[in-house]
């Protein structure tokens, strides 16, 4: 099992230095990742009925997101728009996807909605500090980055469980 936690952190760490580097990554990375995943959710849960459930969930909310982004974009340029023509990459898309596979789905919203915002953050900071001036947001790398954390402090830390909604919900509720 601990092997197999460190090779999910390498292939995070793999595409995070891919993207920033190059803002491509390997698409092969994202399978593996998701596979890993399962094979980690088997470990550690045997995989229950709602495991399958939860994968659909988070799925769905990722293409109900590409969907209404696709949709705002259309409307505003007054033709079909489809984000990853020029806005968003398949990298980015791939690995939504792949965390789908371990996440619950509270813990992927949250995710989600942090890892969106300190990308921001990140990258208006880095563009302040830096003369290079770059407009593509090494968005996948970043979030994998910061889901390298999350991971790390789940395994190890042991602070939450982020297979689990138990702990967000109980601090929403305080």
């Amino acid at each position: 099992m601990f092997v197999l936690k460190l090779v999910t952190l390498f292939v995070l760490l793999l595409i995070f230095i891919q993207d920033v580097r190059s803002r491509a990554v390997y698409w092969v990375l994202f399978p593996v990742l998701a596979i890993l995943f399962i094979l980690t959710s088997v470990l550690q849960h045997h995989l229950p009925v709602l495991y399958w459930q939860t994968v659909l969930a988070n799925t769905g909310f990722i293409l109900l997101q590409l969907l209404l982004v696709s949709l705002y974009f259309s409307i505003k340029n007054g033709r079909w728009t489809f984000i990853t023509t020029s806005l968003l990459g398949w990298g980015d898309i791939l690995l939504l996807l792949s965390i789908a596979f371990y996440l619950s789905f509270l813990n992927f919203l949250f995710f989600y909605i942090i890892s969106l915002t300190a990308v921001l953050l990140i990258w208006v900071i880095w563009q302040a500090a830096t003369k290079e001036k770059n407009q593509h947001i090494p968005l996948a790398g970043l979030q994998a980055l910061i889901f390298t954390v999350f991971l790390s402090v789940d395994w190890w830390v042991k602070f939450f469980d982020l297979t689990n909604d138990a702990w967000l919900l109980h601090l929403i509720t305080k």
